[in-house]
């Protein structure tokens, strides 16, 4: 009888704590319109990985700040079609740090920013940041975006 009594009293905050453990992705790309007639869609996004600077960086195209990323986030432009250059700020140099990309309307190119970490320090001194941009395949995009946050300007 008082274990009956000690689980039922215990089941309702259970219930609470479950309720609030949705263990299912979140999804930042629920309810984003769709690309507008005769545009492309960029996504920029930065995975939450152990070890990656915990900066924000400005991400450019063809030179001109159109956001900022950090860990866990995503944001997207809509641009005209044409060719851009995808750039991420960054203290160090990194081999191909940037990308140039070829749009046409109606397309969606996702892009992720990637943190190249420790490249080319053979000591411990800290040097600064270095990112890389890198063109990712849509469904891996995807998935790896599942858990980010979308950024709002």
């Amino acid at each position: 009888m008082i274990r009956r009594r000690f689980l039922c009293a215990l089941a309702p905050g259970a219930a609470a704590i479950l309720m609030g453990c949705d263990s299912a992705p979140q999804d930042p790309l629920v309810g984003v319109a769709g690309v507008p007639a005769g545009m492309v869609r960029l996504y920029f996004y930065r995975e939450n990985r152990p070890y990656d600077a915990l900066v924000w960086t400005a991400i450019t195209l063809n030179g001109r700040v159109v956001g900022s990323s950090a860990p866990g986030t995503v944001f997207y432009r809509d641009v005209a079609p044409g060719t851009y250059r995808i750039d991420a700020r960054t203290d160090e140099l990194y081999p191909d740090q940037a990308k140039t990309v070829v749009v046409k309307p109606g397309m969606t190119v996702f892009v992720r920013i990637a943190s190249a970490g420790a490249y080319g320090k053979s000591d411990l001194q800290w040097r600064g940041n270095a990112f890389v941009v890198q063109i990712v395949d849509p469904a891996v995009a995807q998935l790896q975006m599942r858990r980010l946050e979308l950024a709002q300007d």
